[in-house]
């Protein structure tokens, strides 16, 4: 486990004599790394060094790694907790914004927050990092690397590791910003021994006792401490000592069990009695060892430096080093074995009296007393899976024989519904089968609830209405109430039941808070999330959602799995409001928490998200390696609810590239497969308007097939009318303006998308006409010329400030710069085939401008400006841009 507090110093740890020399060291570089096996002080040094720079003035950040913050964004968490609180650049606003591969490649916006924290900071400051071994995933390692990088120059980072950590440290050392403190710089030698041992322990050691300790620990601090500890008291230190030297092929052991052998009985027992307990605290070591004075004893402890150290700010807790703590649980294993059943039993004992079931549970487990584990288990487990520990209750009850488990057939129904959490449909299916057999759970709405929610997450919807029916009657409370609401809402949601969806959702999102499952309250809000996008009422969800992110995110932290959820959610519904800098933001932060935790619609909606993002930026390898790795993810995990949408926004980026002048081999344009049974006559929710059909559509525009696609989506359209869908309804009525504009019928096309934009506009639904590239760009950008302020308004908010014009030129097409047009050779329109816009772009290339200075010179987009380019391309035959503008030069269009 991670802290983030530093061990407080003992008079009794080991001081090495170079401190001062590193401290003085310490002021002229960015890094020190301290390298060396366990036991030779790197953490006490800087520990040392900590306090010493405290007392200089400096801010301080001290953070213990475990294996727990080998991912990015806890690791981005922690330091950006640990980071001094004025150390952070909390008001961003005015800064321009991160790039998002950059953030994205350090793991998420959180990553780029964390970065910009340290950045910014502006006292003297020093960053530790103990245990940076742990740190092994290569986002993490680049990350801290990045770190390094940024640091400001009155920053200090101090890392400490048994192993040379991946890092590119040669400009740093090239620079002499390096400080590198190895076996060699913590080893002691003679006389640092001889003071340590002689002066330090009052040992009174001749200088031949010396030398030999020195020579038998070659230096080692732990053991030249072990040994002090071990000669204290003792009359005939010569003969320990010559004893002590024989046994270097196993000093650890040795010095370990001379040190324990040599307290007191009653220290012995309280140190083998309590050497399984993770957190010692004076309540748990009284009752495992039957005693009344473990607050003393651990005092005594700490102040024998015997490898305890404090937790916590309180410091009312202790913890033993993990060396020391393997070394008594293999001696009390090896001499004691009769003791351990007892002492875990009065462990579960204990924290079941202190309202600890979880550790109850794990200690009875421990003790062999499976009966006590499965009594506490029958009435913890609901409340358990509630709250959403699966793999913890799945772990107690894989440790329960099976004669025992057979005895609780409520613990096997259980059992049932972790399978189906865990899409283990085969192995729930087959429980279940045998439950049938058994009398006394018929009757349990737990066990009633089996066949919709196994239905209903493997999309079988039809069978599921069908087993709902069943239940009408049937009494429910608690979770199997909850979970019915749920399960009812979602399938009123797939049929287009929006109203019943809704109101199911929102009781089942009330019984879940009244029972205390945060768990369960995020998948209610999935379930109106997606009801009301799928009618076009993003700007409610956002009103619903952001508050709840708010307040779950003070219960359970910004990364926890219910945070995780909801935010995305949020995610979502921002990105198609068009607020795509706070979507991308979230999207970055949840997208690999979504993947750990296996959140199967978290995971479409933030690849997809990001996805989108890379290519506005375009960025398409980026993205393409985005949507692969979200593939291999689904594929990993045998989950076509994951690999069908992504192989969906795989077609999507190559009609994006396509749309923006990049050429496409013909087979690159058609379908990708992305099979994924669900009924036609139900709606996917996560796939409500990126689906095959529309994917076909899209596909049909940039084929020729225009007539098909204009058929096709007048009747699509008044289905999705017919059914309440209003966002998959306004994206088949842009499909069909852009149908109606390329079979030459602007008008109509005109006329339709004016209609849209007027009927939909308290919707908000930005991106879904932003999204659907330059052409429909093009085509909203026409509409200005002679609008009614009313329509002028909506144009504005939908194509955002980037694309607005200064209000008295709104009904005047735009120019190039005056110096150009006079520049500019008269030109027949109907010989050259070219539009009066595209002229215009053919000379701002010709005058050598970029594609930005274009759009601004025309008050234009970028994306339009590549759509005319695009289309300048195929009129003329040319290359690329450069051959256009040679065609149009010898043609004497542009000067």
């Amino acid at each position: 486990m991670s802290t983030l507090v530093a061990p407080q110093l003992s008079r009794h740890l080991v001081d090495n004599p170079n401190l001062g020399a590193w401290l003085e060291e310490c002021a002229e570089v960015s890094l020190v790394l301290a390298i060396a096996p366990a036991g030779f002080g790197k953490t006490t040094a800087m520990l040392c060094l900590h306090e010493r720079l405290r007392a200089k003035g400096f801010a301080t950040a001290w953070l213990q790694l475990s294996a727990d913050d080998n991912h990015v964004e806890r690791l981005c968490a922690l330091l950006q907790t640990a980071l001094p609180s004025n150390s952070h650049a909390d008001d961003r606003r005015g800064e321009p914004a991160p790039n998002l591969m950059d953030a994205r490649y350090t793991g998420s916006r959180l990553g780029q927050d964390m970065l910009d924290a340290v950045a910014a900071i502006q006292q003297p400051t020093a960053i530790f990092l103990d245990d940076f071994d742990h740190l092994r995933e290569a986002r993490a390692v680049d990350l801290m690397q990045r770190l390094i990088e940024r640091l400001p120059p009155h920053c200090k980072l101090f890392i400490t590791a048994r192993n040379a950590p991946l890092l590119r440290l040669y400009k740093l050392k090239a620079q002499g910003r390096l400080l590198q403190i190895g076996m060699a710089e913590l080893s002691f030698d003679f006389e640092q021994a001889e003071l340590f041992l002689n002066q330090r322990h009052q040992l009174q050691l001749d200088a031949a006792s010396v030398r030999r300790l020195l020579h038998a620990t070659e230096g080692w601090p732990a053991g030249l401490q072990l040994a002090a500890l071990a000669l204290k008291g003792r009359g005939d230190k010569p003969g320990f000592i010559e004893n002590f030297c024989e046994q270097t092929a196993d000093i650890g052991r040795y010095l370990y069990e001379e040190v324990f052998w040599d307290q007191s009985e009653e220290i012995k027992n309280f140190l083998l009695r309590t050497s399984f307990v993770k957190q010692l605290g004076p309540g748990i070591c009284n009752a495992v060892g039957q005693i009344a004075n473990a607050a003393t004893l651990l005092r005594q402890l700490e102040a024998q430096s015997l490898f305890v150290l404090r937790m916590g700010a309180a410091g009312t807790e202790f913890r033993y080093h993990p060396l020391f703590a393997e070394f008594l649980q293999r001696k009390l294993r090896e001499d004691y074995p009769d003791w351990l059943a007892d002492l875990h039993q009065r462990a579960a004992d204990w924290f079941l009296q202190a309202g600890d079931p979880d550790a109850a549970i794990e200690h009875a487990l421990s003790a062999g007393n499976h009966e006590q584990a499965c009594a506490i288990l029958v009435n913890h487990i609901w409340q358990a899976l509630a709250r959403g520990h699966i793999s913890s209750c799945r772990h107690w009850l894989g440790q329960m024989p099976e004669p025992d488990l057979k005895r609780h057939p409520t613990l096997r129904v259980a059992l049932c519904w972790i399978h189906i959490f865990s899409y283990q449909y085969s192995l729930a299916g087959q429980l279940a089968e045998q439950l049938k057999q058994e009398p006394s759970v018929q009757s349990m709405a737990e066990y009633r609830m089996l066949g919709p929610l196994s239905l209903v997450l493997m999309d079988r919807l039809a069978e599921c209405e069908l087993a709902l029916k069943q239940y009408q009657d049937l009494t429910l409370s608690g979770l199997s109430e909850a979970t019915f609401r749920s399960i009812h809402a979602y399938v009123d949601l797939c049929s287009h039941r929006f109203d019943a969806a809704l109101e199911s959702s929102d009781r089942g999102l009330t019984l879940f808070k009244r029972i205390g499952s945060v768990y369960g309250t995020t998948f209610s809000y999935g379930i109106s999330t997606y009801t009301l996008l799928a009618q076009g009422r993003a700007l409610e969800v956002v009103a619903r959602l952001e508050p709840a992110l708010a307040e779950l995110s003070r219960i359970s932290g910004r990364h926890s799995a219910s945070s995780a959820y909801v935010g995305v959610y949020l995610a979502g519904a921002l990105y198609e409001l068009g607020e795509f800098e706070r979507a991308e933001s979230l999207a970055r932060e949840y997208l690999d928490l979504s993947g750990e935790l296996v959140f199967l619609d978290a995971i479409v909606i933030t690849h997809r998200i990001l996805s989108r993002a890379l290519c506005r930026a375009g960025q398409y390898a980026e993205a393409a390696a985005l949507i692969h790795a979200g593939i291999e993810l689904g594929r990993s995990l045998g989950l076509a609810r994951i690999v069908a949408p992504m192989r969906l926004e795989q077609q999507y980026q190559v009609l994006h590239q396509f749309d923006h002048g990049h050429p496409m081999a013909p087979e690159r344009l058609s379908l990708l497969p992305a099979a994924w049974d669900f009924a036609a006559d139900r709606m996917t929710p996560i796939n409500d308007v990126e689906d095959q059909a529309l994917a076909g559509l899209r596909l049909g525009l940039r084929e020729g097939r225009a007539e098909q696609v204009l058929e096709a989506c007048s009747v699509k359209r008044v289905k999705a009318k017919n059914l309440g869908r209003r966002r998959r309804q306004l994206k088949l009525g842009l499909l069909q303006a852009q149908a109606l504009q390329r079979l030459g019928r602007e008008s109509e096309a005109l006329r339709l998308l004016s209609e849209l934009l007027l009927s939909e506009a308290e919707l908000g639904l930005r991106a879904s006409y932003l999204e659907e590239g330059p052409q429909l760009i093009a085509m909203l950008e026409a509409l200005r010329s002679g609008a009614t302020p009313r329509l002028l308004a909506v144009l504005a908010h939908v194509l955002g400030p980037a694309h607005e014009q200064p209000p008295a030129q709104l009904d005047a097409e735009p120019t190039v710069p005056a110096a150009l047009l006079a520049s500019a050779a008269p030109v027949n329109r109907s010989e050259c085939g070219l539009s009066p816009r595209e002229l215009q772009i053919l000379q701002c290339l010709s005058a050598g401008m970029p594609n930005k200075q274009i759009a601004n010179s025309l008050q234009i987009s970028e994306p339009t400006v590549k759509f005319h380019l695009r289309n300048v391309n195929h009129k003329l035959d040319a290359r690329n841009r450069t051959h256009a503008v040679f065609i149009a030069r010898e043609r004497g269009w542009v000067s």
